[in-house]
């Protein structure tokens, strides 16, 4: 019985291995909006290009879900934002579920931005259902990046509705060990064998001082007769 439960625990996390996954706690605060005051959802803030342009929804049900809300009647580039930290050189994850309603077609639509300008997930325009949106990408030097739920894009202003609930961000792979190169002397790292004994040591040592002696290296040039 024992064998068999390890063995399954085996299997499902090499799966999540080879898929990616990595057991780790979500890094982004309240991503399913249901909790906030004020008629704000906590840890979330607004932004926007004009920022009168747009209006800003939170709607947390009594079922346990919540959501936030972007409208735009006139073009505009509107977005709701988290600061979240970052381990440098290490890969993440974010998704979210969006939907849309009347979102312009020419510009960019309902997104998610990873900021400041890491990667963007595909754009939905358009009047659509909930869908999921991902993308995945890479930390350089940044210690903290500003995961933004985004109608609009810089210079794509659009109009029309948004909805997103489902914030997720998660690590994928950690920063690569970065490994110290360190120059040593010792036999094994020139590629010698290292020597069995003292007198394997001393031998060499011993004939090259006799040698020395013989060519009279230490006893000084000898004077013409």
């Amino acid at each position: 019985m024992i064998r068999t439960l390890l063995a399954a625990v085996t299997l499902v996390a090499a799966s999540a291995l080879a898929a990616g996954e990595v057991l780790a706690a979500p890094l982004v605060t309240n991503g399913s909006f249901t909790e906030g005051a004020d008629g704000r959802p906590t840890a979330w803030r607004t932004e926007a290009w004009a920022q009168d342009a747009s209006t800003f929804g939170w709607d947390s049900n009594k079922d346990g879900t919540g959501q936030v809300s972007i409208t735009s009647p006139v073009p505009n580039d509107a977005r709701w934002c988290q600061s979240v930290p970052v381990e440098p050189g290490a890969t993440y994850r974010v998704s979210a579920q969006v939907k849309t309603k009347d979102v312009g077609a020419v510009t960019a639509g309902a997104l998610i931005a990873i900021e400041p300008r890491i990667a963007d997930t595909r754009d939905i325009r358009g009047t659509q259902d909930w869908e999921t949106l991902e993308v995945t990408a890479k930390a350089g030097t940044e210690t903290a990046w500003d995961v933004c739920l985004r109608l609009g894009s810089y210079a794509n202003l659009n109009t029309g509705t948004a909805w997103f609930t489902d914030v997720d961000l998660v690590q994928l792979r950690p920063a690569a060990a970065r490994s110290e190169r360190r120059w040593s002397l010792t036999p094994s790292a020139l590629g010698l064998a290292p020597p069995a004994s003292w007198h394997e040591v001393a031998s060499p040592i011993a004939g090259g001082l006799l040698l020395a002696f013989g060519f009279g290296i230490f006893g000084g040039h000898r004077k013409r007769s």
